[in-house]
């Protein structure tokens, strides 16, 4: 469990915490001169059951602010120290409305000094901080009273300090690895070393991961997790992690990046956020506001979109959109602070809704209701709650990126909800319904408007519906309508089944003539030219009737001058199925030349058409079948 101390400047943090473990968090030569902690400091007690309890020191001073943001990420515990002759500072109060920004739950308090005031000054100020906590819903916050030299009141601080940590339940190692880097220096004799909290997923030695800076790949050396010597690396672990690449130093790595899976190197520069404006400043945030947005260990400049009416009044909460000024590596659910322009001072904080938000029509009432939907803690409830809302289904790699999830984890989500994953759309089994009869409505749309047409293509449905709907979504959809015989097609196009369209009794006739010609039982099918001399038809005439039957569905074109009547395309084909069942290793034209007893023009004019659809794929001389 790590615990982070808060507090005003001087009021024995760094002593309490020495007073805990025996460890001096003061390591920078200036905070020794000054007596003044400026950065993190970290201490770690071993427990029984191998249970690590883990202290981050942080600086109270207000100067110091962004480092002591840099170090209470991913916390489990804040232990708010509060100085007996001094009671609740703004500094005290800033610390704890930072801490309950970024949701951390768990507090105890520690009212340090007590040796320098008088007993009903200790109550004073611990009926002080009961105010403060209850101000934010913390009703029953333990307080103990300490003198750190003199170790009075330490050892029940001590004493439930462990207690907690032994109740502590273990972090989910779910998602890819993500480690928020604080610190960055080299030992001699062991190289470059990176520290910080571990966000998610896990890592082990020898891993590559990849440093958000420039995404130079790394590979990890050595693992200290809670200052043990490690094999891994898990969620909700402080750790330090020794790593190498390519041109990695001290100057290319800096306090704010991430060390993570490659899969999470996405940047953003468009965060759709909700955010609660802190009550204590009586101020409301406006729109487009200047802030300074810390999340992680990092520090971005931001602007605030405030989406709904144009400003957040204090101690409520909205959505808006952060802009920020340079990339940055989120995720959904995601803690944040921002603090305004000048740094000076604590404005809002929140967590992350979409760290892909887009850039335009970012307030309109479709996307505030997309967002609202979005809101929800767990990953599966946010996508069932998206799918239904979605007319044109959730994206799926965009999903799983904002939340961490693998494509067996997304599948799992998707399944579990009974929701329809086609292409890169996921779909409530509601509104895939309603895809489907929107299809069916734009085909009977054009066949009102264009009743002697064979049929809408692809293309032409795609453009009809509204809101549009991407590729392979709309392909998946009318495959089903297709198997399920809601529609038909007609040489590449879409048609309904109760559509008929009226042949020329010429027509009918030139193709009952020509199909033995074109679907011998042995032997090639006859070109165009030679199927007009043997019919005796003018070639235009004859070839105008047969474009007519690939119109219909009736006939295929395999070339240019060469036409074949469907049953007999099928059947050719599945000779070529049963010769790549026959053997792994494929087979030549040659054999199936042979095979289907043709000459062998016709035979590698098939073959080709075959390979442009995809039916079969040509590796040197050989092919192998890719799908019916």
């Amino acid at each position: 469990m790590i615990v982070a101390t808060a507090g005003h400047v001087d009021h024995g943090k760094t002593e309490l915490i020495k007073a805990l473990t025996g460890i001096d968090t003061d390591r920078l030569p200036e905070e020794k001169a000054r007596g003044l902690s400026i950065d993190l400091g970290f201490a770690y007690q071993s427990l029984p059951g191998n249970k690590v309890l883990g202290f981050v020191d942080v600086p109270g001073h207000e100067k110091f602010i962004r480092n002591m943001l840099a170090g209470i990420v991913g916390i489990d515990l804040s232990l708010l120290v509060v100085a007996a002759d001094d009671g609740v500072m703004p500094q005290t109060r800033e610390h704890f409305a930072i801490l309950d920004l970024l949701g951390i739950e768990q507090c105890l308090v520690a009212i340090t000094k007590i040796d320098r005031a008088e007993d009903h000054r200790v109550v004073e100020v611990q009926n002080q901080v009961e105010r403060l906590l209850a101000e934010a819903g913390h009703h029953r916050v333990t307080v103990f009273p300490v003198c750190a030299p003199d170790n009075q009141g330490v050892d029940a601080l001590k004493s439930a300090l462990q207690e907690r940590a032994q109740a502590a339940e273990s972090h989910q190692s779910d998602g890819y690895f993500r480690m928020a880097i604080d610190r960055v220096f080299s030992l001699k004799g062991v190289g470059l070393v990176v520290t910080g909290m571990v966000f998610s997923g896990s890592a082990n030695i020898d891993d590559r991961l990849l440093l958000s800076a420039d995404g130079t790949e790394i590979r990890v050396r050595g693992i200290r997790a809670l200052n043990q010597i490690s094999d891994i690396a898990c969620a909700g672990d402080r750790c330090a992690i020794n790593i190498s690449g390519r041109g990695v130093s001290e100057t290319s790595v800096k306090r704010g990046d991430w060390l993570l899976h490659s899969s999470l190197l996405v940047p953003t520069a468009r965060v759709d956020v909700d955010l609660r404006v802190l009550e204590s400043g009586n101020r409301s945030l406006k729109h487009w506001t200047a802030t300074h947005l810390h999340v992680g260990a990092d520090r971005i400049p931001a602007r605030v979109a405030v989406l709904e009416g144009g400003s957040i009044a204090a101690g409520e909460s909205g959505l808006a959109q952060l802009v920020l000024e340079r990339d940055a590596y989120l995720l959904k659910n995601d803690r944040f602070v921002l603090r305004d322009q000048s740094a000076q001072r604590t404005l809002a904080g929140g967590h992350v809704i979409d760290p892909f938000s887009p850039k335009r029509g970012r307030s309109r009432p479709g996307r505030i209701q997309m967002l609202q939907a979005l809101n929800q803690h767990e990953s599966a409830d946010a996508l069932e709650a998206a799918a239904k809302l979605s007319e044109t289904g959730v994206p799926a790699q965009s999903f799983a990126i904002a939340h961490n999830l693998s494509r067996t984890g997304l599948d799992m989500l998707v399944k579990q909800r009974s929701l329809h994953h086609t292409g890169d759309r996921i779909f409530s089994t509601d509104q895939w319904h309603r895809l489907l009869e929107r299809i069916e409505a734009a085909v009977g749309a054009f066949h009102e408007t264009s009743p002697t047409l064979p049929g809408a293509s692809l293309r032409q449905v795609q453009l009809a519906l509204k809101p549009y709907i991407e590729t392979e979504s709309l392909k998946a959809a009318m495959a089903v309508l297709l198997a399920d015989k809601q529609l038909g097609m007609r040489g590449g196009h879409w048609h309904l089944t109760s559509h008929e369209l009226p042949v020329s009794d010429l027509d009918q006739q030139i193709w009952a003539q020509v199909t033995p010609y074109l679907a011998p039982d042995t032997g090639s099918p006859m070109s165009l030219h030679q199927l007009a001399d043997a019919v005796g038809l003018e070639p235009k005439i004859l070839e105008k009737s047969l474009k007519q039957a690939v119109v219909l569905g009736e006939m295929v074109q395999i070339s240019k001058n060469r036409y074949l009547p469907i049953a007999y395309t099928e059947k050719l084909g599945g000779a070529a199925k049963t010769l790549a069942t026959q053997s792994d290793d494929g087979f030549t034209a040659a054999e199936y030349c042979q095979h289907i007893d043709t000459g062998r023009n016709f035979a590698i004019e098939l073959l080709e058409y075959f390979d442009q659809n995809g039916i079969t794929r040509r590796e040197g001389n050989k092919r192998y079948l890719c799908k019916s």
